[in-house]
């Protein structure tokens, strides 16, 4: 069960929450990637990789009502399947974590340089780390308000994107404005075909990655039984951001225009010569990635904690 000293959540909050632990560069960067890979189609990628995390974490929560646990999955799968099961999910999941966080470090580290070419990545690299460890040694309060706030600005950027993109559409930002058409047919819609769309859903569920996350937050909940109606408001609320912000994207620029190592909406944004669009999305990728990297932080802590006192970790981590 949670710990007393954990605040309670309403469902809004968990909903907020999972938002902030899911936006991150795997949206902001993948989605340059799936566009690459399957053009217009990379939106039927990510409407599919919603559907299957709907899936997922429906059961999740309704294993929470039935079962609280704050192991979430990992005592799901050893109650399910026995010991062997919840030691290596809870072992694999904390080692991908921690390289997802060794990833995250790095990339915010590389973005900050664009700002401060003449530092070193390892100081920005120790910067991000302590101030992550700072959040997570606040507490759940600290952890709470610090990943709010960024879900805010995350979410902040997605919608200024949506306005810039609407007002360049009807010309505030030159005459140059030629919008690409809808795509009509199935060859437009899929011109890379079925082999297109498959590996782009890599990254439309990579773009949804922290839901698991969510479901190890759960068990604050002041109500179990609003788990569900929390994991459906933040679904539709992220795939309504994702599938509005990528198609004025393709609108804007054509698909096969979209650089891979480039986000889509600077791509798109960049042909207005709107001066501050670099520097904008710069700060946008730092806060997502400083956010699902706290995230990430906050769920190994607590799956080794788990793993501790189920005896499958050194005793020492279960010591609060």
């Amino acid at each position: 069960m949670a710990s007393t000293t954990d605040k309670p959540l309403s469902w809004w909050q968990l909903s907020l929450l999972g938002v902030a632990c899911t936006i991150g560069t795997g949206f902001f960067l993948g989605s340059s990637i799936a566009i690459n890979l399957a053009g217009p189609s990379a939106l039927l990628a990510y409407i599919l990789a919603a559907i299957g995390t709907y899936c997922v974490y429906e059961a999740l929560s309704k294993l929470m009502i039935d079962n609280p646990q704050k192991g979430a999955f990992r005592t799901y799968a050893k109650n399910a399947y026995g010991r062997w099961a919840g030691f290596s999910s809870g072992w694999v999941y904390w080692a991908s974590e921690m390289l997802i966080i060794g990833s995250q470090l790095t990339a915010i580290s590389i973005f900050t340089q664009f700002w401060f070419p003449n530092i070193q990545i390892w100081v920005f690299a120790s910067i991000y780390a302590g101030l992550a460890l700072l959040v997570i040694l606040i507490g759940p309060k600290g952890f709470d308000r610090v990943e709010n706030l960024l879900a805010v600005l995350k979410a902040a950027a997605i919608l200024m994107f949506i306005i810039l993109a609407i007002l360049a559409l009807f010309g505030i930002f030159g005459a140059n404005a030629n919008p690409n058409p809808i795509p009509r047919t199935l060859p437009s819609l899929f011109p890379n075909g079925i082999t297109g769309l498959l590996p782009a859903l890599i990254f439309g569920f990579y773009g949804f990655g922290g839901i698991e996350i969510m479901s190890l937050l759960a068990i604050r909940l002041r109500d179990m039984k609003e788990a569900p109606k929390s994991g459906k408001v933040m679904l539709l609320l992220l795939i309504i951001i994702y599938i509005l912000s990528l198609s004025l994207a393709m609108i804007l620029v054509n698909w096969k225009q979209m650089n891979i190592d480039e986000s889509p909406f600077v791509t798109a944004l960049n042909q207005y010569n709107i001066n501050f669009v670099q520097d904008l999305f710069t700060g946008v990728f730092i806060i997502a990635g400083f956010s699902t990297m706290v995230a990430s932080l906050f769920a190994v802590i607590r799956i080794l904690v788990t793993l501790a006192e189920d005896h499958d970790a050194p005793k020492l981590f279960a010591k609060k």
